[in-house]
């Protein structure tokens, strides 16, 4: 009797080490660590493409909101391609080519502020429409961009995403990232202020 329950936990122990070292997301040749949910541990849970320079890559308008959704307020997602406000002027930001804006949505925040997002095919043609007008307040990943309100700002400080900052007049604080953006005059930093 006593050679058969040592048995029977020999054998639910070698169950379990089975059990254990399966179902993790790691490349398998011990390179990257497993958390088990797809991604690579210290990842922070954002997606990362190793093609993007792992910066955050949302390729539709909903893993944008989803994204966003996840760390502040985005509600009554509506699809909008220029601001109607602005319809009448050229260079409005808008879907289309000059700003390489493929689709571009707007949600609101928790204060009623407007939250716009837009997905990006063309980075480059986006950062010189806002270095030429001297538009601020874009926080981007690799293929999206999203602007708003305070709060907005506030609640993706931490989220990966790097303010464009092309005002030759802002000051960026000592220990912050500061990259060079896709247009001269430009700077992509994680000080969002």
């Amino acid at each position: 009797m006593r050679l058969r329950c040592m048995v029977a936990a020999g054998a639910a122990v070698l169950a379990l080490a089975a059990v254990s070292g399966c179902g993790g997301s790691g490349s398998g040749d011990g390179n990257v660590p497993a958390d088990g949910d797809g991604q690579s541990a210290g990842s922070g849970g954002r997606l990362m493409d190793s093609e993007t320079n792992g910066r955050l890559s949302f390729p539709t308008m909903a893993d944008i909101e989803t994204f966003v959704s996840q760390r502040t307020t985005c509600t009554d997602l509506h699809m909008e391609d220029k601001d109607p406000e602005y319809e009448d002027d050229p260079e409005v930001v808008g879907v289309g080519k000059l700003w390489g804006i493929k689709e571009r949505a707007v949600c609101w925040d928790a204060d009623g502020n407007g939250v716009k997002l837009m997905s990006v095919d063309d980075m480059k043609s986006f950062q010189t429409q806002a270095e030429k007008l001297q538009h601020t307040g874009y926080l981007v990943g690799e293929d999206f961009a999203i602007t708003g309100g305070s709060t907005t700002r506030d609640n993706l400080k931490d989220s990966g995403l790097l303010a464009l900052v092309c005002d030759p007049e802002e000051q960026i604080p000592s220990g912050y990232k500061q990259e060079k953006a896709l247009v001269d005059g430009c700077t992509l930093t994680d000080f969002i202020s």
